[in-house]
């Protein structure tokens, strides 16, 4: 089996050891190949270069393969890439890419809470954090980050021991704490003010690191359309 498979972002292009890839399946239309090359396969190859908006040690360059004998490769039994890629791949990877739009989360609002606490309006002699507005949008954020980190808990505890509704889970986890992730950003943003768009505080990074989540495949607006599929009887695909 020859494979050839030209991809346009691949994560952790040139550092990682082991490549996962899809194909189409040569013998049946719609069915999906699964592939797991070492990246010392030949045939394997970076061909560009990234610079994304934030996202420091991040690598999603375009690769080409070109391997031969490429069945050796194989994950699964031929054309049975795609269950494996919704029974295995998806529920593991929404609850990892859920956890670090949490982390994300959890950190600016950390940020936040020490800036307001500490900085102080000259003029008043007071925090920023002895606002009552600012002192709102601190709880906003605060309270959208346990109700999402708790969502997430009960993801996990649904895929361990898999439920009625672990699919909604599996669907919901990521869009809704990606979601979450941009709302407490921005408002840390807000809150923080001219110091937000400083480098000492991170919030900034934070800022730009969340964003990236959400634009990830499969992305949140997909995820929210699976789940609409879901939730009305709807076949997903």
């Amino acid at each position: 089996m020859h494979v050839e498979a030209p991809k346009s972002w691949v994560t952790s292009a040139g550092e990682a050891d082991v490549y996962v890839t899809t194909t189409g399946n040569a013998d049946t239309e719609g069915a999906v190949d699964l592939f797991a090359f070492p990246a010392d396969t030949a045939g394997i190859s970076v061909t560009g270069q990234f610079h994304g908006l934030g996202l420091r040690g991040n690598a999603s360059c375009p690769m080409v393969f070109d391997v031969d004998d490429a069945a050796s490769y194989t994950i699964g039994a031929p054309g049975g890439g795609f269950d494996i890629l919704l029974g295995t791949v998806m529920p593991w990877f929404n609850l990892g890419n859920a956890g670090v739009s949490i982390g994300l989360s959890q950190a600016v609002t950390d940020a936040a809470v020490r800036h307001t606490s500490a900085a102080n309006l000259e003029h008043l002699n007071q925090s920023l954090s002895a606002l009552p507005t600012i002192r709102a949008q601190l709880a906003k954020m605060s309270l959208d980050l346990a109700t999402t980190r708790a969502y997430i808990d009960q993801t996990a505890a649904r895929i361990a021991e898999p439920a009625e509704d672990t699919v909604l889970h599996v669907l919901g986890v990521k869009a809704a704490a990606n979601d979450a992730a941009l709302r407490i950003t921005d408002t840390a943003m807000r809150v923080c003010g001219g110091a937000a768009f400083s480098e000492h505080l991170q919030v900034e990074r934070y800022f730009r690191d969340a964003r990236a989540g959400h634009v990830m495949a499969p992305t949140a607006d997909v995820l929210y359309d699976f789940y609409g599929k879901a939730i009305t009887g709807q076949p997903l695909f």
